[in-house]
């Protein structure tokens, strides 16, 4: 499906199509080859949890310091995953770019491009770091809901 106002496609106007979802538009900002490959694995992702997806995306950057990759969410706003949460196997932290707040949590890479936010929290630029360090500091799931509820006034959401 077009998107062609997605955020993304402002830069780089390939990367106009998203996916449909029973009339809501996810992942606006895909190139039409990732929102193909999105079509697949977002099939295997439980409808209540879609608002929960990130598609990862191929961007003409460099990443230093083991960042990586790029992910875009469901609202269409790029995610970066920062790297490894130390406690939870297979997750990492991330964070979005402001607009006008960060997405901070932990994901997991759900296959075939597709990730799933673990734990989500929208958070002021004064609160970023404090965020993030909890998110990164969570030692197991149980810790990682303690977080999000921590955070619940900025919006947390759990898809574990």
């Amino acid at each position: 499906m077009r998107a062609a106002d997605a955020l993304l496609a402002a830069g780089d106007p390939t990367r106009g199509h998203a996916v449909s979802d029973d009339g809501r538009l996810l992942l606006p900002g895909l190139t039409r080859p990732e929102a193909e490959a999105a079509c697949v694995w977002l099939a295997t992702v439980d409808p209540r949890n879609r608002p929960l997806v990130l598609a990862e995306v191929a961007l003409p950057v460099v990443l230093t310091e083991g960042a990586g990759p790029h992910l875009l969410d469901a609202p269409g706003t790029l995610v970066l995953v920062l790297g490894p949460q130390p406690h939870i196997a297979g997750a990492h932290v991330a964070m979005g770019a402001p607009s006008p707040r960060y997405a901070v949590g932990v994901v997991r890479e759900i296959g075939g491009g597709g990730w799933l936010w673990l734990a989500r929290a929208e958070v002021a630029e004064a609160d970023r770091v404090a965020a993030l360090d909890g998110a990164d500091g969570s030692v197991g799931d149980d810790a990682l809901r303690a977080w999000a509820r921590e955070w619940a006034a900025a919006i947390p959401t759990l898809g574990m």
